[in-house]
């Protein structure tokens, strides 16, 4: 028998729209505020708040109890008039976020408290963050880390497309979601300070946590409890968890140039324009693909990871520290970016020379040192038993000679690009990113991963752009 839930009747309206977006029905009974129905899933929310759900599609019925739980939704019996946890000092106290969010990260923090910490953040005014503004948020995240000091604290982010290539893996948000809470533990132990007890929000089996425990953290006790922000540990990690959810999301919205809406209510018709703009593509690196709300945006289209991106990503937590992790998903952001555009503008050009040229394209239109390049590259992969094509052997700087060349250009590209300093600008832009990111060399930061993105957009609209004309004209001599 699934929970019964309490939520809060300034949360209704964003539950209905949810609903409602994920094509569920409503209908009017007594003394609820509706019963809503798609299918074999049924919710009711009644008028005093609680929720009960229904129907053979467990699917669909966790998606929906999900995203209730993210609006701070909490188990009926539960709600209220709950005491403070009773657990000794010191203990360490995690709690994530995202979980119930389409687009940004999941965030899990662990903080270390001793009874003098617990007794200043108290004074500060700790709570559980749903209770808290976005601002009251950032500003008492600040306080926290002031008063608990960097070794007593640890942040772990998964950005959408780890979290995406470690879910295909895992199969299963609790399984992830204990893996995160585990590093966090696990981080947490290293510092040198004494602790036997983890506490954490019951989101599943404790198995999920104990199993992703290493050798330090399987000596220490962990107690995983309904509302565990009560704990004051717990509180602090779900506001430091918050404020770098709410952190992450600005970032992912500034590279992008759009706002990235909160939940998964009121997300679709957004999803919509942004894969309008950016290709389907676009949202494993932005969104959690698992969510149902992936094929209400896409039609049925689950975008692709490539697989030499997937293959730099594991389930063991790494040995060093979380902001170099920071610095590898930047990467690996850009690399899937990038790989998957790379795909798209080789098949651009393969199919417009071709379209001009005929079958004898690559001879006419590609130089003689570029060829001779590619060739000699793909007669290597072949040896090692890799079968590709020549043109598969490109990079960025080749299609600056093919685009740009003076008959290519005159005859084929113009059309689409029309000038041809935008286009080596842009193509400057992804060379000076492809190798490094490829190669883990450098750092890339958020600025520079929106430059990449810009770069994409710019390139992928041009050529949609004239693709629209000509079928357009097509459909006119037609």
């Amino acid at each position: 028998m699934r929970p019964v839930l309490q939520l809060n009747s300034e949360r209704f309206d964003e539950l209905k729209a949810f609903l409602a977006e994920h094509g569920f029905s409503f209908e009017s009974r007594p003394h609820q505020v509706f019963l809503a129905r798609k299918g074999t899933a049924v919710v009711n929310l009644y008028e005093n708040g609680k929720m009960v759900f229904g129907g053979s599609d467990t699917k669909l019925i966790e998606e929906v109890e999900t995203h209730v739980k993210s609006l701070g939704a909490l188990p009926a019996r539960k709600n209220v008039d709950l005491p403070p946890l009773d657990v000794p000092f010191p203990h360490i106290g995690t709690d994530e976020v995202g979980k119930g969010d389409y687009f940004g990260p999941l965030v899990t923090a662990g903080v270390l408290v001793t009874a003098e910490i617990a007794h200043e953040l108290e004074r500060i005014g700790v709570k559980d963050s749903k209770l808290l503004s976005d601002t009251t948020v950032a500003n008492k995240a600040s306080q926290i880390r002031k008063v608990c000091g960097s070794k007593r604290f640890r942040i772990v982010i998964i950005p959408p497309l780890r979290y995406n290539i470690l879910i295909r893996e895992m199969r299963n948000v609790n399984r992830l979601l204990g893996w995160a809470h585990a590093r966090a533990i696990e981080d947490l132990l290293t510092n040198g300070e004494s602790c036997s007890l983890a506490v954490a929000d019951q989101f599943g089996d404790p198995a999920y946590i104990r199993d992703s425990l290493m050798a330090r953290g399987k000596q220490i006790e962990l107690l995983q409890t309904p509302k565990a922000e009560r704990d004051i540990a717990v509180a602090a990690a779900s506001i430091l968890a918050r404020d770098t959810f709410l952190r992450k999301r600005d970032e992912l919205s500034r590279a992008y140039g759009v706002d990235f809406p909160k939940g998964s209510s009121n997300v679709i018709e957004f999803g919509k324009r942004l894969v309008d703009d950016h290709g389907p593509e676009i949202l494993p690196n932005v969104a959690k693909l698992h969510f149902a709300t992936t094929n209400q945006i896409t039609g049925g289209i689950l975008p692709d990871i490539p697989q030499q991106v997937a293959s730099q990503v594991s389930a063991e937590p790494p040995l060093h520290p979380m902001q170099e992790t920071e610095k590898e998903d930047e990467r690996l952001e850009c690399y899937s970016l990038i790989s998957v555009y790379e795909a798209e503008l080789r098949s651009f050009i393969e199919s417009r020379l071709l379209s001009e040229f005929g079958p004898e394209w690559w001879d006419a239109c590609v130089p003689v040192e570029v060829r001779g390049k590619a060739e000699k590259l793909a007669e290597g992969e072949a040896k090692k038993g890799r079968i590709v094509r020549p043109i598969d052997c490109l990079d960025f700087s080749h299609y600056d000679w093919i685009l740009l060349g003076d008959k290519n250009w005159e005859r084929t590209f113009k059309a689409v690009f029309q000038n041809k300093d935008y286009v080596r600008a842009r193509l400057i832009v992804l060379k000076s990113y492809r190798d490094p990111v490829a190669h883990s060399r450098g750092d890339i930061t958020s600025r520079e991963k929106g430059e990449v993105v810009g770069a994409i957009h710019w390139m992928r609209k041009m050529i949609r752009a004239q693709s629209s004309i000509e079928d357009f004209a097509r459909g006119a001599r037609g």
